[in-house]
C-alpha cells in the first residue's frame, strides 16, 4: 500500500484499524464494572447514576486513605489504654511502671507491652512485680500484690536502675501540613 502524506497523519504504521473507518473508541464496561463493584451496596442516585455513583467512590477512597494515614496513631494509642488497664489489674500505675522500665533500660514500647499484656499474662505480671520491687526500693508509694499472686523478687536496684538512656527523636517526614511550606534539609548528626 502506497503511504500518502494524509495517510502517515491518520494512521500509525502497522496499525491493525483499516485508513478510512472511524477507530472504535474503548469501551466503558470495565470502568462501570469497577464503578459497580465498589458503589452496589450504597443507595439511590448514589448507585443507580454514574455521576452518584462517581462521587460517592470518591468519597469512600478518601476515608479508606483517611484510616490508612489514621491506623499508626490508633495503633499506639490503643496500645497505651491496653497497657493502663493492665496495669490497673495489677494496682500500679503507669508513669511509675514506664520512669522504672527507662530507668533499668528494658526498651519495650507500649504495642510490645500490650501484647505481652494480652498473649503472655504471666510474663507481663512479672515485669509489674519487678517494677514494683524497684519502685519500692526508690522510695515510691506502691500497692503490694496480693499474697497468691505475689512473685518473689529480689533486686538490687544499684546494678539495674541507671541513668535512662535518651529518648530517640522522630522527625517529621515530607512537607508540612498542606505542604505550605517546604521541608528542611537535614543536618549531618540528624543522619
Amino acid at each position: 500500500m502506497h503511504l500518502s502524506t494524509t495517510l502517515s497523519l491518520r494512521r500509525i504504521l502497522n496499525s491493525g484499524f483499516h485508513p478510512f473507518q472511524v477507530i472504535p473508541k474503548p469501551d466503558v464496561w470495565m470502568k462501570r464494572e469497577r464503578l459497580n463493584r465498589f458503589t452496589a451496596w450504597q443507595y439511590a442516585s448514589e448507585r443507580s447514576t454514574v455521576k452518584g455513583a462517581y462521587r460517592k467512590e470518591d468519597k469512600i477512597f478518601t476515608y479508606l486513605s483517611m484510616q490508612r494515614e489514621d491506623e499508626k496513631k490508633l495503633e499506639k494509642f490503643h496500645a497505651e489504654e491496653r497497657v493502663r488497664t493492665a496495669l490497673a489489674e495489677h494496682d500500679m500505675e503507669y508513669s511509675k511502671f514506664k520512669t522504672v522500665l527507662s530507668q533499668s533500660h528494658i526498651l519495650l514500647d507500649n504495642i510490645c507491652l500490650s501484647q505481652l499484656a494480652i498473649y503472655e499474662p504471666r510474663s507481663f505480671r512479672s515485669l509489674v512485680a519487678f517494677a514494683k520491687e524497684l519502685a519500692r526500693q526508690e522510695g515510691m508509694n506502691v500497692i503490694p500484690d496480693d499474697s497468691e499472686f505475689s512473685y518473689d523478687v529480689h533486686v538490687d536496684n544499684k546494678t539495674v536502675l541507671r541513668k535512662p538512656l535518651p529518648r530517640a527523636v522522630e522527625y517529621t517526614r515530607g512537607a508540612a501540613e498542606n505542604h505550605t511550606n517546604k521541608p528542611r534539609k537535614l543536618r549531618e548528626e540528624e543522619y
